[in-house]
């Protein structure tokens, strides 16, 4: 059983890199993020179509910073 009170271990650097370079394709990181929200998950399909990106490829696709709640990201602009 996992105790609830201990916070989430920190990633190592090498971890976060390793995390940096996935590659996925819409529906991936729909699933690997666990998007509820159907707007955000049509503008993901809309910017990336079936190419296979990086979560900084797709951050920057869809102008929205998806750590967290998902956030505009400040300086880009809507296309």
């Amino acid at each position: 059983m996992v105790d609830q009170s201990e916070p989430p271990r920190k990633l190592s650097r090498q971890q976060l890199r390793a995390q940096a370079r996935e590659k996925y394709d819409a529906d991936g990181w729909i699933a690997a993020l666990a998007i509820q929200d159907l707007p955000l998950q049509e503008a993901i399909r809309a910017a990336i179509g079936a190419r296979h990106v990086t979560r900084a490829e797709l951050e920057a696709a869809i102008g929205v910073s998806l750590v967290g709640d998902p956030r505009p990201i400040r300086g880009m602009r809507k296309a």
